[in-house]
């Protein structure tokens, strides 16, 4: 009797999936046994037939007919993870910036690999995460610790000794054009303050006005949240 790796792959592009879909059951030992377009749709499918593999889209809608959400991908994970499944997560997508790697491996993922990626590594990958090891990127892991550790200490190299409340007031201009004003509402902070940070981050990175520190801020990918 054969016994198949059982996979469901998540992804809001239907003939993305479909190729992948059709890709993966080439090999004798895989086999794609459902397919969803959003992230409950995702979750659903894990829990109900609780597949030995889930093929993560990093960005997808949470429902039909919703827009893409960037933490779509990292919503499921969670989910996933707190339903206590023993379905193996590999996320992968078009681009993928450290933090989200590290989100990802925080809250369970065995694997992380960009869509461009060559179809053999991603079966390489989902054979590798099978065996109980793990995929970054190329490459077969024993564990994540050595990449977590590395991330980290890349992340911690970008901030430029900012603290995390002037990264989250430069997160708030340059993701979400947010005013003093508003910046201090969010926070519910005064708006001294929150003046007082931005020209904390302007000292630590050079800046001279928030054009440059958002200028500054992209050019050198600065850990930035989304905060909505």
């Amino acid at each position: 009797m054969v016994s198949f790796i059982t996979i469901v792959t998540a992804d809001d592009h239907p003939t993305f999936r479909d190729g992948l879909g059709r890709l993966l059951e080439i090999e004798p030992d895989l086999k794609v046994i459902a397919q969803a377009n959003y992230v409950a749709d995702a979750i659903n499918r894990v829990l109900e037939l609780k597949p030995d593999i889930l093929l993560l889209d990093l960005k997808m809608p949470p429902q039909p007919k919703a827009e893409i959400s960037p933490r779509g991908g990292l919503d499921a994970l969670a989910a996933v993870k707190g339903s206590g499944s023993m379905t193996k997560t590999i996320l992968f997508s078009a681009e993928i910036e450290t933090e989200e790697i590290i989100e990802a491996i925080e809250l369970g993922a065995r694997g992380v690999l960009l869509k461009s990626a060559a179809t053999e590594l991603l079966i390489e990958g989902i054979r590798t995460v099978m065996r109980g090891a793990c995929w970054a990127g190329t490459e077969a892991v024993p564990t994540f610790d050595a990449l977590l550790r590395k991330t980290h200490e890349e992340v911690n190299k970008r901030k430029f000794g900012l603290t995390p409340r002037e990264l989250e007031v430069v997160s708030a201009i340059v993701r979400h054009s947010m005013s003093n004003k508003d910046i201090a509402q969010l926070f519910k902070i005064a708006e001294d303050t929150v003046k007082h940070h931005v020209f904390n981050s302007c000292e630590k990175v050079g800046a001279s006005n928030r054009l440059e520190l958002g200028n500054f801020a992209r050019a050198h990918k600065l850990p930035l949240k989304d905060l909505f």
